[in-house]
């Protein structure tokens, strides 16, 4: 998988073989880990796909709903939250993996990037009339109620443009992610996954989104610090949900994966091609399909709402 952590944003590892059952970062250098490629094709396997490197570190990475403020750098643009437990700034974390057959195991190569989206803090006040008390999401302790398909994936279509959900599914988290980071979501006490497999308004992308239950807010950042290092060094990697049809890709393609955290939850996006072509190392279009479902609807559409269960005072569903 290569990484694309709020703002929403691998030496061998396991298979990349897409999961039926239900069951992203300590601050690391923005260098490469040396890949280890194989020549193409490859003889008797599956020919390998290439290394998925982020661009080169001199080249703005830029989302579209990235601000830049007088002195250069950039900032997510998001604003204080109500319920959010004070945390330090968020990152917007994408992993790049390529997946080879080899024998009867899989390696897996690739590079990761990372950049930070400071919080913005907000320029309105609203007043006590006109907004409802926020509700806590700092813990499962007070915030116990569980994630449900409906309340994540309401619709045929979700996010901004209409991503088509084909198949959702509700579980623990066993097979959400292989490897260390599957250790790093039982150690934050991970118990409940609500995940979709969806395609991209334009069909190009094949992607699975979801929402993790954490048990809380700081066990949601030290997980995050975790996954950056684990899947970073290529120790495992999130799997796609493979809701039969084009979501088959998931067992052979290079995909994306992006996390971000909110509160006691986890929410990812992994995507790969719909026609199973490697991802571009430069594809802008794939982060801002991870930016779309991470950050502006699992994060700031579905997490928004139990936050403020008022309608008029969450974010648009974008349906």
């Amino acid at each position: 998988m290569g990484p694309l952590g709020p703002r929403p944003s691998p030496a061998p590892g396991p298979p990349p073989a897409a999961s039926a059952s239900p069951s992203g970062r300590a601050s690391v250098p923005l260098s490469r880990p040396s890949p280890h490629p194989h020549p193409y094709p490859h003889p008797g396997a599956v020919p390998p796909l290439p290394n998925q490197w982020g661009p080169d570190p001199a080249l703005p990475l830029d989302l579209p709903d990235r601000r830049r403020n007088p002195n250069g750098r950039g900032t997510s643009g998001r604003r204080g939250r109500p319920g959010d437990a004070p945390r330090p700034p968020l990152w917007l974390t994408v992993v790049g993996v390529v997946a080879v057959a080899v024998l009867a195991g899989v390696c897996a190569a690739g590079g990761y990037i990372m950049f930070t989206h400071p919080d913005a803090p907000s320029s309105t006040v609203a007043t006590p009339s006109a907004q409802p008390k926020p509700r806590d999401i700092s813990s499962r302790q007070a915030d116990p109620a569980p994630l449900t398909e409906a309340e994540a994936f309401p619709a045929a279509t979700v996010g901004p443009g209409g991503y088509q959900v084909l198949k959702t599914q509700a579980g623990d988290c066993a097979g959400v992610a292989v490897g260390e980071p599957g250790k790093v979501l039982g150690t934050a006490g991970c118990n409940q996954a609500v995940r979709a497999t969806l395609v991209s308004p334009d069909k190009v992308y094949v992607v699975t989104a979801g929402l993790l239950n954490l048990a809380s807010a700081t066990a949601a950042q030290q997980a995050n610090d975790a996954l950056t290092a684990a899947v970073g060094a290529q120790k495992g990697r999130f799997t796609g949900f493979d809701a039969g049809g084009v979501s088959a890709v998931f067992a052979k393609a290079a995909t994306q994966l992006g996390w971000d955290v909110r509160g006691h939850f986890l929410g990812y996006a992994v995507v790969a091609r719909a026609d199973g072509q490697p991802l571009a190392d430069t594809d802008q279009a794939a982060r801002q399909v991870i930016d779309d479902l991470v950050e502006k609807y699992l994060l700031g559409t579905v997490i928004q709402a139990r936050v403020s269960p008022n309608p008029a005072s969450a974010a648009p569903s974008h349906r």
